[in-house]
């Protein structure tokens, strides 16, 4: 099952996330990530409040309870202002094209 992990809140974008990536990559779970610029050079339509999204991180991992065990190891967990919400990848199928 794939599983987005969003990166979001206030305080600093670029915390140290060295183990999630080495425990995710070494498990062969870690599909791909990037933190994102600034929400102020987003364009958004229509026109809103900027999202505090600053990056994200895919992961194929076997079930929910894998997704939430490695997004725990991101520090942003545990920084004051800053969460991670794991959001399930949608699969279609062809007939639903």
């Amino acid at each position: 099952m794939k599983f987005l992990l969003i990166l979001q809140g206030d305080g600093e974008a670029r915390l140290q996330r060295d183990e999630f990536e080495r425990v995710a990559h070494d498990a062969g779970e870690l599909v791909g990530g990037e933190l994102l610029a600034d929400a102020q050079l987003s364009i958004r339509l229509p026109d809103h409040e900027p999202t505090k999204i600053d990056g994200y991180y895919v992961i194929d991992v076997e079930n929910r309870d894998r997704a939430v065990e490695l997004a725990r190891l991101l520090p942003d967990t545990r920084t004051a202002n800053r969460s991670v919400e794991i959001r399930a990848v949608m699969h279609l199928t062809a007939a639903e094209f």
